[in-house]
């Protein structure tokens, strides 16, 4: 989505963010740290090493000073080889429909993480699973070189490993139902971050966000959150995200 940038809507946009920021209690700062067991992606994440993982659950739509309409968990680990993702999403109406790799996911109910690695270079990474478990991976050198069909297309230097699994609580697009959510589990190696330098070492620091598409019955428009306190609703308003400490294991 691109906002429309005019001085009326960047001061409206800026009296809604020193609301929001009055309003909403949102950590700029989150922990990933060190996993401290094998994990199998079942989806249910249910190894004693989430036991150990910080949780995110503040998903709000920050732009418009408010919470998420339905409930998200998130938790991340990391070893030397991946980092780890689960999030548990409240969804009262499943709907994808999309099954291609790097289709428009967006389109669909669907899980998003952003990172971020380095403050001072523009590069970052975009990845996405749908219920159906179709996944989106891409790289983007910057902002303005070309949006993702680009950076899609340029993925020639290297395959996306990221590995997932989806678990569904609920009939798929059935709107006639109510369904109750559904569960992402998922690992992204290292080596698919070689395009800045690969994995970080203990202490480091990268911005990242999470977040989240949420079509639904219930809702005259899809429901975007993210855990970061982005000002516009652009998920790529990197200015705005999170840091992420790797961080060795909890005690």
């Amino acid at each position: 989505m691109k906002p429309i940038v005019s001085a009326a809507l960047l001061l409206c946009l800026a009296v809604l963010s020193a609301s929001a920021a009055a309003t909403l209690d949102i950590p700029t700062s989150h922990e990933c740290r060190r996993a401290t067991g094998p994990i199998k992606l079942d989806g249910q994440a249910d190894e004693p090493a989430w036991q150990h993982a910080a949780v995110i659950e503040s998903f709000v739509a920050f732009w418009a000073d408010r919470k998420g309409r339905t409930k998200t968990k998130a938790r991340l680990l990391w070893d030397d080889e991946f980092i780890y993702f689960h999030a548990e999403m409240e969804d009262a109406d499943l709907y994808a429909d999309e099954t291609k790799t790097n289709g428009n996911l967006w389109d669909n109910d669907v899980f998003e993480l952003f990172f971020k690695p380095a403050e001072q270079a523009n590069g970052y990474y975009e990845f996405q699973v749908n219920p159906l478990n179709a996944r989106l991976h891409t790289f983007l050198p910057s902002r303005g070189a070309g949006g993702l069909r680009r950076a899609k297309s340029s993925a020639a230097d290297g395959k996306f490993a990221m590995q997932t699994t989806v678990v569904r609580r609920g009939t798929l697009n059935d709107w006639r139902d109510n369904d109750t959510g559904w569960s992402v589990e998922g690992r992204i190696p290292w080596k698919d971050f070689h395009r800045t330098g690969g994995g970080p070492k203990t202490g480091d620091t990268w911005g990242f966000a999470l977040c989240r598409y949420d079509y639904s019955k219930n809702h005259e428009s899809p429901d975007l959150t993210s855990c970061a306190p982005l000002k516009f609703p652009s998920f790529h308003r990197y200015e705005d995200y999170c840091r992420l400490k790797f961080v060795a294991a909890s005690r």
